[in-house]
């Protein structure tokens, strides 16, 4: 056991385009060492078929002693589970900022990441929202080299950005600037702020099957023979044919470790796209308060984004049946004093 190690370093040059407005454009790295990955240390080493007379053929564990009670007990079938800190993570991206600061009721903000991440560590927690990730157990411990894949959570694009603009109508506006108080209090001195993401999809891990190694592994993968094409096909009832298997992905051969990735860059999830949306407006009740009403508009437009696909070998791989949650519209009224 090691504490894990974060090495971050950057480059960034930065051009003031006019008064309020500025541009940026970098690389940015980071490299993660000594980071913690479950461990069964008494996985058995796989052999050629030709070493035995019933394939698999599998020796024991060099790692774990074989004289314990327990794994005498427990023969062949022995799993025993551990932690190591000997995984790796490396990102490098490039970054472009354009902002505006606040000028004539204007400011802000669009940003785009054209990244890559590797690593050969998923992790104890997993993945979240429509993202998959792979067995967070190696397929085969004395085989790192086959974990290194793009992590679950590599976007190849992101986009973000968001804008604050006071709408130039009421008193003392561009559009109204005389209006009577009355009018001014329904339809002046409103404030809008959009918020945008977008990215592309996170990469796929493939499960399913069976261990043919005999070396009774946790993280057992197929053989990808080839990739699927993504169809997207509407399913009535059910949700959606992201991508189907027609003998992309199989059961590896006896004896044999899948050569399947943990995470599969050529097959990707769908995209994330959203827009949030607020909107308030301030009334002056005396020096001392203020009353606000906004109101947010979370998915504003009802933008279906769906979940991650089954990538279970079976009839249903390559479905989509949920999607993540639909517009939600808030309003508040709040006293500021």
């Amino acid at each position: 056991m090691q504490p894990a190690i974060a090495e971050q370093w950057n480059f960034t040059i930065q051009h003031q385009l006019t008064h309020d407005t500025t541009f940026q454009i970098g690389y940015v790295g980071q490299k993660g060492t000594h980071l913690m990955v479950p461990f069964d240390y008494a996985q058995r080493v796989s052999l050629p078929n030709s070493a035995c007379s019933t394939p698999p053929c599998s020796a024991a564990s060099p790692l774990f002693s074989q004289n314990t009670a327990l794994y005498q007990a427990l023969g062949t079938s022995a799993k025993v589970s551990g932690t190591r800190s000997n995984g790796n993570m490396e990102y490098n991206s490039l970054q472009a900022v354009l902002q505006k600061q606040m000028s004539h009721g204007l400011q802000y903000q669009v940003s785009y990441t054209f990244s890559k991440c590797m690593s050969d560590s998923t992790g104890y927690y997993g993945a979240w929202d429509n993202a998959l990730s792979a067995s967070a157990y190696w397929q085969n411990i004395y085989d790192p080299r086959a974990e290194w894949a793009p992590c679950y959570y590599d976007a190849t694009h992101v986009i973000s950005a968001y804008a604050i603009y006071d709408l130039p109508f009421g008193r003392g506006k561009a559009f109204g600037h005389d209006m009577n108080k009355v009018v001014d209090a329904v339809v002046g001195g409103w404030e809008v702020s959009p918020l945008v993401s977008w990215r592309t999809g996170w990469p796929l891990p493939v499960f399913g099957g069976q261990d043919n190694t005999g070396t009774i592994s946790r993280g057992f993968r197929p053989d990808c023979n080839s990739l699927p094409s993504i169809t997207n096909t509407r399913i009535t009832g059910i949700g959606t044919q992201w991508f189907t298997n027609n003998g992309n992905f199989t059961q590896p051969a006896t004896g044999q470790f899948g050569n399947c990735a943990p995470q599969l860059g050529g097959l990707r999830g769908p995209h994330y796209a959203d827009l949030d949306f607020s909107l308030h407006k301030d009334f002056q009740m005396t020096e001392r308060f203020k009353l606000q009403f906004r109101t947010d508009f979370v998915n504003a437009f009802n933008h279906v984004n769906y979940e991650a696909p089954n990538t279970g070998i079976g009839p249903t791989m390559g479905q989509i049946t949920s999607a993540e949650p639909p517009r939600n519209i808030q309003l508040a009224l709040k006293l500021y004093f």
